[in-house]
């Protein structure tokens, strides 16, 4: 039987998020790592397919296919190594570096990241061999702490991890939608011709409205904010879910900026409907991290 795209997009959609509902309330904290591990080795894989493509070549760079094995063998050694090397410390150092590790990743994406887009926009942005190897490096290093948000967040409480995924995507739903009505002014057209200023003022909306509605169960939980007055923690408290937004866009751009420089639609064919499994964790992976970073900090 054959199924229009939108209905295998639902029927994937569905048996996905079953799934890891299924895998993060169910799974003891150690298979729930090593399915995240696997299923992130997967998505390095996909990325490493992006950029070693003949895409490149438009900028002189040449294929190099060696992307595509290399990018998850590094991934699954600084894994290993992470783990033994944390399980030789106190819970304190391992709290330290995490929030080492999340603090490097979330300045990277907030320079290198929007310094590519806009080069990219200007046409100034070469995707020579250095430019594809920044790609990989920034890839990996979200894909490494990816991870390590998912299996933190998931030991602290899986609702915690479900409450940061609700905040992505109903930021990436209300950016659809919003952009459908009202889209006129392109966000980086360039990069994603889709995505609208409309649609990322939609997005933050709807998140400030979840942000309001989950503040009274989450904020009781903030320690590191509970001497500061009412006002002074519900202003904090939105300003990281509007951090947690643009992230989310970044995430998405910095994948859309790969496949157009890669000259490629989807990361991949492994979900109907969907693509590639990095295409629907883009935003997960600059999102996150810095989510992790947040309840280090303040619980």
């Amino acid at each position: 039987m054959n199924l229009s795209p939108l209905a295998q997009r639902v029927m994937t959609g569905v048996v996905l998020l079953a799934a890891f509902l299924c895998a993060l309330f169910y799974l003891s904290p150690l298979v729930w790592m090593v399915v995240v591990v696997l299923v992130l080795l997967l998505a390095s894989e996909e990325l490493g397919k992006l950029l070693g493509s003949d895409g490149f070549s438009r900028y002189g760079a040449p294929t190099s296919p060696h992307y595509r094995w290399l990018l998850p063998l590094v991934l699954t050694v600084v894994v290993i190594s992470f783990y033994l090397l944390a399980g030789q410390h106190s819970v304190v150092a391992q709290k330290g570096l995490l929030v080492t590790c999340y603090a490097l990743l979330t300045v990277l994406v907030l320079t290198v990241l929007p310094w590519w887009i806009v080069r990219f926009e200007k046409g100034r942005l070469q995707g020579g061999r250095l430019t594809r190897a920044g790609f990989a490096v920034l890839g990996s290093g979200l894909l490494f702490c990816g991870w390590l948000a998912m299996v933190q967040l998931q030991s602290v409480s899986p609702w915690l991890l479900l409450a940061v995924l609700v905040l992505m995507w109903l930021a990436d739903s209300a950016a659809y939608f919003a952009g459908r009505a009202f889209g006129k002014r392109k966000l980086a057209p360039k990069t994603s011709p889709g995505k609208t200023w409309e649609g990322a003022m939609g997005a933050l909306l709807a998140v400030t409205v979840y942000a309001l509605a989950v503040a009274p169960f989450m904020l009781p939980k903030a320690s590191a904010l509970w001497a500061l007055p009412a006002i002074a923690q519900w202003l904090i408290w939105l300003g990281m879910a509007w951090v947690l937004v643009v992230l989310s866009v970044l995430g998405d751009l910095f994948e859309s900026l790969i496949k157009r420089m890669a000259d490629r639609k989807d990361s991949g064919t492994l979900l109907p409907g969907h693509g590639g499994i990095l295409d629907r964790i883009d935003s997960l992976l600059t999102t996150v991290p810095v989510a992790a970073l947040m309840v280090s900090l303040l619980v």
